[in-house]
C-alpha cells in the first residue's frame, strides 16, 4: 500500500513539474486584487506595481483568538511565476488592537494559484515576529494559518 502512494506522489510531482515547464509568465502589472487574505485580518486588497513586487493591505477582526482588530501592510515578491502558479516572498508589519496594542512582523513563503485568470487561492507558512507594547520581543512562532482567495479586476 505504501508503494502505491510513493507512486502516486511521484508521478503527481511529474506531472507537475511538466505542466509548468512550459508555462508562459503570468502578467502582473497593474493588476488589483479584492479578497479573503487570513483570520487575523481578512478583508485584503492587493496592487502589483511590477510583475515581481506588489503591495497589499488587509484589516478586520479576529474572532478565533481574541476578538482584536487588525491592520496589515505587507510587500509581495515574486521568487517564481509560471502561470497558474506564482511563489512569493512576502514580509509585512501589522498592528492588533486588542487590550493591548502588539506590533508584529511576519515573514511569509506564499504560494498563489490561478484556479482562472481573475481567482487565486493562496497558501503559505512562515515565522511571525510579535512585539508587546513596551516594544520587547514577545515571541516567535511558526505559522501556516495564510489561506485566501484573491479576485483580481
Amino acid at each position: 500500500m505504501k508503494k502505491i502512494g510513493l507512486i502516486v506522489a511521484v508521478l503527481a510531482v511529474v506531472l507537475g513539474i511538466s505542466a509548468t515547464a512550459g508555462a508562459e509568465e503570468m502578467s502582473l502589472k497593474g493588476k488589483m486584487a479584492v479578497g479573503y487574505t487570513n483570520a487575523g485580518t481578512p478583508l485584503g486588497l492587493k496592487m502589483w506595481l511590477t510583475d515581481g513586487l506588489g503591495v497589499d493591505a488587509s484589516v478586520g477582526v479576529n474572532t478565533a483568538a481574541t476578538q482584536t482588530f487588525g491592520i496589515q501592510l505587507g510587500a509581495d515578491l515574486v521568487m517564481a511565476n509560471k502561470y497558474p502558479v506564482l511563489v512569493e516572498f512576502r514580509p509585512a508589519v501589522g498592528l492588533d488592537f486588542g487590550g493591548a496594542t502588539n506590533f508584529s512582523i511576519p515573514l511569509m513563503m506564499n504560494i498563489e494559484y490561478f484556479v482562472t485568470k481573475n481567482l487565486s487561492v493562496t497558501a503559505g507558512a512562515g515565522v511571525l515576529f510579535q512585539i508587546t507594547p513596551a516594544f520587547v520581543f514577545s515571541h516567535c512562532v511558526v505559522t501556516t494559518n495564510n489561506l485566501g482567495v484573491m479576485y483580481y479586476f
